[in-house]
């Protein structure tokens, strides 16, 4: 199984709710449509933010929205991404994200994931 993460950042001048209603009625289901190894497509929306110290002073996060993709297949995205996503599929997809992301700020980012299991949480005892 092979796992994508993307940072996703709205179109400029874009409302949240524009983008985000864009994002669930026209592109999901145009990616869902589009590629067939996929077999989980997950998008979590940013609804707020604070920085964990009270003291910091940062900037405001550069995405709206976290999407996770996952395909059934073995290997890496270096290794797969041309059967993943061909020619004609990127072509297609990355016509419909000029309508609602700046495709300029968006990333893939490259994660390990780690789960605490469920018995070793005080939350869960008792």
């Amino acid at each position: 199984m092979l796992k994508l993460t993307f940072l996703m950042k709205r179109k400029e001048g874009m409302t949240f709710e524009a983008f985000r209603d864009y994002y669930e009625n026209n592109h999901a289901p145009l990616a869902a449509g589009l590629c067939p190894h996929m077999v989980r497509y997950r998008r979590t929306y940013l609804t707020g933010w604070e920085p964990l110290a009270r003291s910091a002073q940062l900037p405001e996060p550069g995405f709206d929205c976290i999407t996770e993709c996952w395909y059934d297949v073995e290997g890496s995205w270096e290794e797969r991404k041309m059967d993943l996503l061909p020619a004609e599929v990127f072509k297609q997809l990355a016509a419909d994200e000029e309508n609602f992301l700046d495709r300029r700020a968006n990333r893939l980012v490259m994660t390990q994931q780690n789960e605490s299991a469920p018995g070793t949480l005080q939350g869960n005892q008792g």
